[in-house]
């Protein structure tokens, strides 16, 4: 094989593998939530822990209206102020990582009168603590009675072993209702390595292939 051939393989796969969070698989266990979520406490690595802030709250599955499959999650409060419900699950992940933490949902009532929080939480597991978070993406006026796909970009910063992807609803809002279920599917969370760690796996890549053309 020749040099410009080598070169040009080792180019584009650093280029997929760096810049395209769509090759890497999904760390999440039921992302489709067809098993059912529970509110047992840890390990949260493996399966969805839902929980709500009351009996006028509650995070459950459902067979309502799943984007796929059989089985949805539905997060609903009844007028009830300052409440909420949700569901989150822990990944492994490592410092440096581009991640993509993303949600389909729609609503299911006619009125939506509550905001939803989609976020990350960086987290330590030997010193079990949760390092820093990112900002709520809240997109509540951007969900309709159609599925949209809501994503949340961000890198794993230093010190985190742990990302814990939170997806709820509230109404800390303090809305004149404060009513609504948002139906969740089809979860996803990627990670890809750092860059640094990307071209080692490059380098380690073209000298097997100079190896072999010895």
């Amino acid at each position: 094989m020749k040099w410009t051939n080598v070169l040009s393989v080792v180019a584009t796969g650093f280029i997929l593998v760096a810049a395209n969070p769509a090759v890497a698989a999904n760390l999440l266990a039921n992302p489709g939530f067809e098993d059912p979520v529970t509110s047992d406490g840890p390990p949260f690595i493996g399966s969805w822990e839902a929980f709500n802030g009351g009996s006028t709250a509650s995070a459950t599955n459902s067979t309502i209206s799943p984007r796929t499959g059989a089985m949805d999650l539905n997060l609903t409060i009844t007028a009830s102020d300052n409440n909420f419900a949700g569901a989150f699950q822990d990944v492994l992940v490592s410092p440096g990582q581009s991640v993509v933490w993303s949600v389909w949902a729609k609503k299911n009532t006619a009125i939506l009168d509550l905001d939803n929080e989609q976020r990350i939480e960086w987290r330590n597991s030997v010193s079990n603590t949760e390092i820093s978070r990112t900002p709520n993406l809240v997109s509540t006026s951007s969900i309709t009675s159609d599925y949209t796909l809501f994503s949340l970009s961000a890198t794993v910063p230093a010190g985190v072993d742990t990302a814990r992807a939170v997806y709820a609803i509230q109404t800390f809002s303090g809305g004149p209702t404060n009513t609504g279920t948002v139906l969740v599917d089809d979860a996803s969370f990627t990670a890809v390595p750092e860059p640094a760690t990307v071209s080692i796996v490059c380098i380690g890549a073209l000298g097997l292939v100079l190896r072999r053309r010895r």
